[in-house]
């Protein structure tokens, strides 16, 4: 529950998804220059430097910064907050994400022969600032872009808009490779007609479930029957290309002296604000770590076990008001308050509103040299014997990730997605650069990859195992099935016939095909028979993953054409929208694969 504290609340939740879903839609465009501040000749040169190079093609160090920056502006504006040390390394993964689409996707402009006109670059600017621009306080007002102060700017001429220019120009041909790729996702006039149907016909049943028998005692499968399901079942087995990583995580080393400094001043700012201090200012002013901007008010509310036998009985027993003693962390202290006591409406211990301040561990840089010469080398022998073998002789261990799609990031490298994008660019066998945390060091190797397709036997045998015991249940359970089944031959209604099983019918007030009901939605069988039975007619039994199923239609609306004519514009910007991304989400992804990127922002 530390690791709460540690890592802040729902927003970063909220950003890291949003980060983690690579986005081809927008690139980098902002300059953290405005009118000439930075440019002069000493200042470019102190930020020349390749920190990678897509195609031998280098991203330079303003490139990188500029586009950090504009993600940090975009945060902003986001949460009206700074990004915390924890959010960090999710912010620099997308500018660097972005920075590598947007070199790519140039590099397929200059093939195309694609490129800006002087009166394009005027245009864009007059009518499409790019979000650098937008954003900047000069250009706001109430909080909001206001042309006229924008359009004032663009008119005055002792204003150097030269670098604004170059960067619209560069992006000009992106944009054109976007729209064309974009425009040549067509949809066809049945597949609208379909999608509006699958979204607006709606149907009324009647539905009875036969569970599965869970008491049945049931045989450990064979491997004759996991295989037959292997093969029956093997679309829910289908993944993208994917990598599995080994992972080394070396935390930090501090001196004693480091952390008698952390220590004493943890333990300064617990006596301040016991003294009547205010807490919340101790805490912007002192704190490094989430929400210390918010005075370090957590929002959530906690139970005193979610922090452990050790510290949850202390924290239970503070009174509101009440200011722990530091507590150690490697390589922080924290120092919490408790805000307020909430009770508990059924009586159980009562909830604690808290709040932090979070001081870290200042390591020498001497210090951290050393630790990451002494890794460098670790990483050097790990290429020869293999990092596992390399980490068991220095008395610790690696650990996997699951394996994961390109896009995605396992939760151990959440602090360090870039080695989530390294991944697909190196060889089985391949070891990472030393990528720095907040927490200490990570290296990773390539374990394993996978191309696209079915999973292996081996890797599903559990899901396989549990399938084959889900389906003897539901095996048990035909007799019961059987009995509705030949009631129903016999004349009895649905629901008589359920009711003699011992079984309540539920009605279904509507559905559509691409909302059915709950019950219905594991089996497209049983959806395309609401669609397409017979009014009155009962249905059944139909096997699905949880049981058995029988129902009966019993009204069933079309839509119209009339609705269709006022909808279609909705429908087709919905499913284009979604169409296009997938595509350009797949051809981002295929050029990557086929790129040579390198990294170098590490050692």
């Amino acid at each position: 529950m530390l690791k709460y504290l540690r890592m802040g609340s729902k927003r970063t939740k909220m950003i890291w998804w949003i980060l983690t879903v690579v986005t081809v839609f927008t690139f980098i465009g902002g300059f953290i220059f405005l009118f000439g501040s930075g440019l002069d000749s000493s200042n470019q040169a102190r930020q020349q430097g390749a920190l990678g190079t897509v195609n031998g093609d280098p991203i330079t160090h303003v490139d990188y910064q500029n586009a950090l920056e504009e993600q940090r502006q975009g945060y902003r504006q986001r949460f009206n907050a700074e990004p915390t040390e924890q959010e960090m390394p999710m912010i620099e993964a997308n500018a660097w994400r972005g920075l590598v689409n947007q070199h790519l996707l140039t590099e397929k402009a200059k093939g195309l022969g694609l490129g800006a006109t002087d009166k394009e670059v005027v245009l864009t600017l007059q009518a499409a600032p790019p979000n650098a621009l937008v954003s900047l306080p000069e250009f706001q007002t109430d909080g909001k872009f206001d042309p006229n102060k924008y359009g004032a700017a663009l008119r005055n001429p002792t204003l150097n808009w030269a670098p604004f220019e170059e960067m619209v120009r560069r992006q000009l041909p992106v944009r054109k490779i976007q729209e064309r790729m974009i425009a040549s996702i067509k949809l066809s006039q049945p597949e609208l007609q379909q999608a509006y149907h699958d979204r607006f016909d709606k149907a009324a049943l009647t539905v009875v479930s036969v569970p599965p028998l869970t008491e049945a005692p049931v045989k450990p499968p064979t491997q004759a029957e996991m295989d037959r399901i292997y093969q029956e079942e093997i679309g829910l087995f289908n993944a993208p290309e994917r990598v599995q990583l080994e992972i080394l995580a070396m935390p930090k080393r501090y001196s004693d002296e480091e952390v008698r400094v952390a220590r004493e001043q943890a333990q300064s700012l617990t006596d301040r604000a016991r003294r009547g201090e205010d807490f919340a200012q101790l805490a912007k002013d002192y704190s490094e770590g989430p929400a210390a901007d918010q005075g370090g008010e957590m929002q959530r509310t906690f139970q005193p076990q979610e922090f452990g036998p050790e510290l949850g009985p202390k924290l239970g027993a503070m009174a509101k008001g009440d200011v722990s003693d530091p507590i150690s962390e490697p390589g922080r202290f924290l120092v919490i308050k408790c805000l307020d006591r909430v009770p508990d409406p059924n009586g159980g211990p009562p909830g604690l509103k808290l709040a932090q301040i979070m001081i870290t561990v200042r390591a020498s840089e001497q210090s951290m040299r050393d630790q990451v010469e002494e890794l460098r080398k670790l990483r050097d022998r790990a290429g020869k014997l293999g990092l596992a073998k390399v980490a068991t002789e220095k008395g610790t261990s690696t650990t996997r990730t699951p394996f994961f799609p390109f896009g995605g990031t396992p939760p151990q490298l959440y602090q360090a997605p870039e080695l989530a994008d390294w991944a697909f660019t190196a060889k089985v066998g391949d070891v990472s650069s030393i990528v720095a945390t907040p927490d200490g060091y990570l290296i990773a190797q390539v374990a394993e990859h996978r191309e696209a397709g079915p999973a292996p036997k081996a890797d599903v045998a559990e899901q396989l195992r549990q399938l084959a015991e889900a389906k003897a249940r539901t095996q048990a359970a035909r007799p019961r099935a059987d009995q509705i089944a030949n009631a129903v031959s016999g004349g009895m209604t649905l629901e008589a016939a359920a009711h003699a099983a011992g079984l309540a019918p539920a009605v279904v007030a509507s559905m559509s095909r691409i909302q059915p009901d709950p019950r219905l939605a594991s089996s497209p069988e049983a959806v395309g028979e609401v669609f397409g039975a017979p009014l009155g007619k009962v249905v059944g039994p139909l096997e699905t993953p949880t049981g058995w199923l029988f129902m009966r239609v019993d009204s069933r609306v079309v839509a119209d054409s009339v609705a269709f004519e006022q909808l279609k514009g909705q429908v087709t910007t919905e499913i284009l929208q979604r169409k296009q991304n997938d595509f350009m989400q797949a051809w981002m992804a295929e050029l990557r694969r086929g790129a040579k990127i390198k990294d170098l922002r590490t050692p």
